[in-house]
């Protein structure tokens, strides 16, 4: 038995993977509820990596182990989510992470029709349960796979058709689960390679992403483009036929398809971070510029202006004018990224005009730091470190106090490059004698002499 098998085969025991999920739900009692609430998300997080033992042994084609395994984990779960604070709708949010591996699962394997209706009717029992609490449609999907499976007549029809070019399926299922159970089939379907009847079942179900990759996966590239430039409608479908051309060796295409599905409805920045990334690794650099500066335009960031001047190469004096003049007119509305680009070409002044009045401390810092190296702006850094330091003082908590002195030790080192040491002196004097009863702060100004 290899590693990878023996994992799974020790995985499946329902005991251990009972005990798991408890501790892991029950970890948070010996918190105080305040506290708790603040690591919801982590321990769904935990259960989560539990229920990826289900999914390992559904991508084996093991369905009757990974029932045992959600079976245990669903129970666990069931007895004990509710000591968790699902304020924030986190706790309930995993039935919808249970319940795609649930209806894989029941189309995995073979059952009687009595065990079926055993097994539709705990799906009914489970919802009814979770549905006292909010929670809707968690298991519709298992239940309606644990009932009908592939016997659905509309399905058999689709599959038995796979030779005919017919797009629409023979019948519309309206209910919100009928994706799920269409995703799950051709998981199966893919994994024990029935290749054309996941065609049909793609097509008819319009899983145009699906369905044009799997052409690429064996080898119809022409068919695929052809059936995407008629059927593709966003930019995820895009994104997702693009990378199959890429892994396929359709190098030209996957760019050509990329290229135009930026003009499509959807996620355009991953589609354009991808495209761009693309496009450079295969020495198109022409093509990686136009898009590093659509993503510069979508999402202004030091990175992404840096991308436009490595792919700009000789023409980035002219780019960087344009970039500029886009970046003043955001900095128009105190944008934490325009200051953090002026900083990277050292224009302090125009960092130190587009810093918003409420600015983070740590943007702040980012401008002070640059202006003491510098030497620029330091009657601002005086301002702005004082401001900083004054603020924690007054609000008197010790915790912060470190912080303090290390704004006032910035402030003293702007005075001092002005010549302004007198000053920076009566100014400490007075800040000893307003805050001389907090003692943690006051052994830190005097360093500051």
């Amino acid at each position: 038995m290899s590693e990878s098998e023996h994992h799974l085969a020790t995985s499946a025991d329902p005991k251990a993977i009972r005990q798991r999920v408890r501790t892991i739900v029950q970890s948070l009692n010996r918190m105080r509820r305040s506290e708790a609430y603040w690591h919801v998300g982590s321990v769904v997080g935990e259960v989560r990596r539990v229920l990826e033992q289900a999914w390992e042994l559904l991508r084996a084609d093991d369905g009757q182990q990974a029932i045992l395994v959600l079976d245990a984990i669903t129970k666990a779960y069931l007895s004990t989510w509710e000591q968790l604070d699902d304020s924030d709708g986190e706790a309930s949010d995993f039935f919808q992470h249970l319940a795609p591996a649930w209806t894989e699962a029941m189309l995995s394997v073979e059952m009687p029709s009595k065990e079926r209706k055993r097994w539709a009717k705990r799906f009914e029992e489970w919802q009814e349960e979770v549905g006292a609490y909010g929670v809707d449609e968690a298991f519709q999907a298992p239940q309606e796979a644990a009932l009908v499976g592939w016997d659905d007549p509309a399905l058999q029809r689709v599959l038995q058709r796979i030779n005919t070019d017919e797009q629409e399926a023979e019948d519309d299922d309206p209910s919100y689960y009928a994706d799920m159970l269409t995703t799950a089939r051709l998981n199966i379907l893919e994994r024990r390679k029935q290749f054309e009847a996941y065609l049909a079942l793609a097509k008819a179900e319009e899983h145009t992403a699906r369905y044009v990759s799997m052409l690429v996966h064996l080898g119809r590239v022409d068919e695929a483009l052809s059936h995407a430039q008629e059927y593709i409608a966003t930019t995820e479908e895009v994104l997702a036929f693009a990378t199959a051309l890429e892994a396929h060796g359709a190098h030209a295409e996957s760019l050509m398809v990329a290229e135009k599905g930026l003009r499509l409805p959807g996620d355009q920045l991953a589609l354009a971070l991808w495209l761009r990334d693309h496009a450079a690794s295969l020495g198109e650099t022409s093509l990686a510029l136009r898009v590093a500066e659509i993503i510069f335009r979508e999402e202004m960031s030091v990175d992404n202006y840096r991308k436009v001047a490595k792919y700009a190469g000789e023409h980035w004096p002219e780019y960087r004018a344009t970039l500029l003049d886009y970046v003043r007119k955001k900095a128009a509305y105190r944008s934490a990224q325009a200051v953090r680009i002026f900083l990277y070409e050292k224009l302090l002044d125009e960092a130190v005009a587009a810093l918003d009045p409420h600015e983070s401390h740590t943007v702040v810092e980012k401008v002070v730091d640059a202006a003491l190296q510098e030497q620029q702006a330091l009657p601002w850094v005086i301002q702005a470190c004082r401001e900083q330091a004054e603020y924690l003082m007054n609000g008197a908590k010790a915790q912060y106090y470190y912080a303090v002195r290390g704004w006032l030790a910035k402030a003293r080192q702007a005075y001092y490059a002005l010549g302004r040491e007198a000053e920076w002196r009566s100014y400490l004097n007075e800040l000893l004698q307003t805050h001389r009863l907090k003692h943690k702060l006051v052994p830190l100004l005097k360093d500051l002499r």
